[in-house]
């Protein structure tokens, strides 16, 4: 039965596409983009060293890129202008009557040894790049790298784990498409800022800044045209990042939304196809994803245009820098020589690359920023309570379970108000009422899967909230009508509350839960996989193996929550032979409502109204005229 009111509840009929609802998850939805950013980079902290060894090579690469464009101004001024004035003095030196030829022969020979001189310097020094560079760019491109992939794996090990201590009405009001967009989807983009910021910015900026001072030595006047790029480019930046976090943040929402119809279309697979509904889901979830492209292509033309403006700023300062230089040369102006301006107008190109890179930079973080904010909403999400300083372990249990004037509400929806309840140690204590009563919810409440909210739960006489929630686990075990299973092998899941019990500890188990039998018929036995949620053995089977599951733990208190409503009748029977052995000697909650379950339990609480409206044995029950003996006899016309 279904007790977990928060959950959405929709007609069959209508689209899975359309089901869901809005989360809610931290108190500052909006956050801070600044906060954001820093937050993100905070998760870079435990690797600073391999940031700084990526740094250091990014610069010397940066370095290396600005000082190959560097060399062409003694190329030019050095080597290839002397070189051609080498035949004007040849011109000289053919005129042998000329009383200068002399003089001009004498002053050949030294242009040529000058000449020689440094054109192998030159050459010296860019082998030497040439050499270094493919180096200086393994090291920081690994570097980088490195630090990407650890970044993304941390920060989907830190949702990972924030999942798991969510308390479970979370999980219960929350789509599983939700989680699996944040621990997939939003983590990639938002690890694309500290991919952004530790990759292509550690060049950038080393090129924009290595260039700006070799600029600035070759020609402070150009420089200054130069600089005249960063209010336009600042500008740019500014309106139009605030559009693409804004249109970014629309899209990761839309992504969710159809990761979630994703999910539920494969989780209702079955009454799809039977009620023959294929083409209406194939059209809401092709609506979903047009309207996912439409959002993701308002982010992709922001940052074309942003892009096209950037573009159209450096553009008009290269050419720029071109006609002033021109202009200087030909006037005689600034000291600019041929190869300084071409040396220049080399480095102010390798200067507009980094820029216009730095501006992709700025529009990729403001993309990133509500990724971010979407993990951190999950992040500081409140968690399970924990335990009290001075919370102590559960010893054995002697006396039994007592609710006192427990109130429990799902959002709106009062499920108990005041209810009173005793469970005797070694009692089986069965629950009854109508779908909806409450009867999970108590179970829910004993596991500490919710927090009362009035009233107290006691175990021996000790507050469930004195406990440690490590000994109350340990203490218990639940057996659910979902026969969950993980997808592994039949030993696994058997052995999953004590993954080191010894093989012959697991064989008992199972012989006590009836499932020996059809495991040794398998054709790997224990070692044979279950699938995913067990999908390759039966409804029957998959109980059993709970059962045995649940018995390997050995627990104290045993919750029993409609382990055969689902089955047919011979799968029932092993069922109910394997609950009778785990049930021996243990204290019950069992909640179910078919009447062979019911007559197994010691007394049986009736749940209406918010209440337990009569407590007693099925015989007791029967003889009074009320709900009990209304929903037997209901049961008894039906089963006809």
């Amino acid at each position: 039965m279904e007790d977990h009111l928060s959950r959405p509840v929709s007609d069959e009929g209508a689209s899975l596409g359309a089901r869901g609802r809005a989360s809610e998850w931290g108190p500052d939805p909006t956050g801070s983009a600044p906060r954001d950013l820093l937050r993100m980079l905070g998760f870079a902290r435990p690797y600073l060293w391999v940031i700084a060894i990526a740094i250091a090579f990014a610069w010397l690469y940066g370095g290396g890129l600005s000082a190959r464009a560097l060399l062409i101004r003694p190329l030019v001024d050095d080597v290839a202008i002397p070189h051609a004035s080498l035949s004007s003095l040849d011109d000289l030196l053919d005129a042998s009557e000329r009383p200068d030829a002399d003089a001009a022969a004498r002053e050949r020979e030294l242009l040529q040894t000058r000449v020689r001189e440094n054109f192998v310097r030159i050459a010296a020094a860019g082998v030497t790049l040439i050499l270094l560079m493919p180096l200086l760019r393994i090291v920081r491109d690994y570097a980088s790298a490195w630090v990407m992939n650890r970044l993304r794996i941390d920060l989907r090990s830190a949702l990972g784990a924030k999942l798991l201590r969510l308390p479970l009405a979370r999980h219960v009001g929350e789509a599983r498409g939700e989680f699996i967009t944040r621990i997939s989807s939003d983590t990639r983009v938002a690890n694309s800022a500290n991919q952004a910021i530790f990759g292509e910015l550690l060049e950038d900026s080393a090129v924009v800044l290595v260039a700006l001072v070799l600029c600035i030595w070759i020609s402070w006047q150009l420089s200054l045209s130069v600089l005249l790029i960063a209010p336009p480019v600042g500008l740019v930046l500014a309106h139009f990042g605030g559009r693409i976090r804004d249109s970014s943040k629309r899209r990761q929402e839309q992504v969710s939304e159809v990761m979630k119809q994703l999910v539920q279309i494969l989780s209702g697979i079955k009454v799809i196809q039977a009620f023959g509904t294929q083409d209406r889901e194939q059209r809401s979830f092709r609506t979903s994803l047009l309207r996912s492209f439409r959002r993701s292509m308002k982010v992709v033309r922001h940052r074309i245009l942003s892009r096209a403006a950037i573009e159209l700023i450096t553009q008009a300062s290269a050419v720029t820098v071109l006609l002033l230089g021109a202009w200087a040369i030909l006037q005689g102006s600034w000291n600019l020589t041929l190869g300084k301006l071409m040396a220049f107008a080399a480095i102010s190109t390798m200067l507009y690359r980094p820029v216009r890179g730095i501006a992709s930079m700025w529009n990729t973080i403001q993309a990133a920023i509500p990724s971010a904010r979407r993990l951190f909403e999950v992040l500081d999400a409140p968690e399970v309570t924990p335990d009290l300083p001075d919370a102590r372990d559960l010893g054995q249990v002697t006396q039994g379970i007592r609710y006192e004037s427990v109130s429990f509400r799902y959002e709106r929806e009062q499920v108990l108000d005041g209810m009173d309840l005793e469970i005797h140690a070694g009692e089986v204590m069965a629950l009854v009422g109508r779908s909806g009563a409450g009867k999970t919810t108590i179970a829910d409440l004993l596991l500490r899967f919710h927090e009362p909210e009035r009233g107290r739960i006691l175990i021996d006489g000790i507050d469930l909230r004195n406990i440690r929630r490590a000994s109350l686990n340990a203490s218990t075990a639940v057996v659910t009508q979902d026969a969950f299973l993980f997808d592994d092998t039949i030993r696994a899941n058997i052995a999953y509350g004590r993954p080191d019990a010894p093989m012959e500890d697991l064989v008992r188990v199972a012989r006590a839960a009836y499932a020996h039998e059809f495991i040794e018929k398998l054709p790997q036995g224990y070692d044979t996989p279950v699938g995913e949620l067990g999908g390759q053995l039966s409804g029957g089977q998959r109980q059993r193996l709970t059962i045995a599951r649940a018995l390997l733990r050995d627990p104290q208190i045993l919750i029993f929550d409609e382990a055969t409503s689902a089955l047919d009748a011979t799968s029932e029977q092993h069922v109910q032979k394997a609950t009778r052995e785990l049930m021996r000697g243990r204290t019950v909650l069992l909640i179910a409502h078919r009447l062979s379950t019911l007559k197994a339990a010691d007394r049986i609480a009736v749940v209406d109204r918010r209440h337990i409206v009569a407590t007693g044995t099925h015989a007791e029950l029967m003889a009074q005229s009320g709900m009990y003996r209304d929903l037997v006899e209901a049961q008894m016309i039906g089963d006809r």
